[in-house]
C-alpha cells in the first residue's frame, strides 16, 4: 500500500516539475491556442514570467505557435460550420486571445450572403410554425441574440414568412 502512495506522489511531483516549455507543448497538443491564452495559463500555473516568455519564443521559433495561422484556421472552421454570425465568430476569437484587427481582415466579402443563409437556417431549425402572433418578435430576439444585424434579421424574417 505504501508503494502505491509513494508512486502517486512521485508522479505528481514529476508533473509539477515540468518546465514552462514542456507544459506549453502539453497544452498545445490538446488544443490550438493563442499565445495570449497560453501565456495566461502558464502564469496561472505559477511559472515565472521570464520562463514563460522564453517558452513562447521557443514555440514560435519552431513554428508550434503561430497566432495568425491558428486564428485563420479557427475562423474558417467556425465560418464553414454555419452556426454563428460573423459578429459572434469575431467575439469568440477575441475571447480566445486573437487580435481583433487581424480577425476582421479574415471576414470575406460575401459575409452578408453567408449571414442571411445562416440566419435562415437557424430560423428553420428553431421555428416550425409561423402562425403564432408573436413570431416576428421571437425571431428578432432569437437572431439578434446571435449577433445578426437588423437588416439581415428583417430580410430573413420576411423571406421566412413568405416561404411559409
Amino acid at each position: 500500500m505504501k508503494t502505491s502512495t509513494t508512486r502517486k506522489t512521485s508522479v505528481t511531483m514529476i508533473k509539477q516539475n515540468k518546465t514552462a516549455f514542456q507544459k506549453a507543448t502539453d497544452l498545445l497538443a490538446r488544443q490550438d491556442q493563442s499565445s495570449a491564452i497560453l501565456r495566461r495559463k502558464l502564469l496561472i500555473r505559477k511559472y515565472d514570467a521570464a520562463e514563460v516568455d522564453e517558452a513562447l519564443a521557443k514555440l514560435k521559433k519552431y513554428n508550434y505557435l503561430d497566432d495568425e495561422e491558428t486564428c485563420r484556421r479557427q475562423f474558417e472552421n467556425l465560418y464553414a460550420e454555419g452556426k454563428l454570425s460573423v459578429r459572434q465568430i469575431v467575439a469568440k476569437l477575441i475571447q480566445r486571445g486573437f487580435d481583433k484587427d487581424f480577425i476582421e481582415q479574415l471576414i470575406p466579402d460575401d459575409s452578408d450572403e453567408h449571414e442571411r443563409l445562416v440566419a435562415a437556417r437557424l430560423l428553420e431549425k428553431k421555428f416550425t410554425h409561423t402562425d403564432d402572433n408573436t413570431f416576428k418578435a421571437k425571431a428578432w430576439q432569437f437572431l439578434s441574440a446571435r449577433g445578426f444585424d437588423g437588416e439581415i434579421i428583417s430580410s430573413t424574417v420576411e423571406n421566412f414568412l413568405q416561404d411559409d
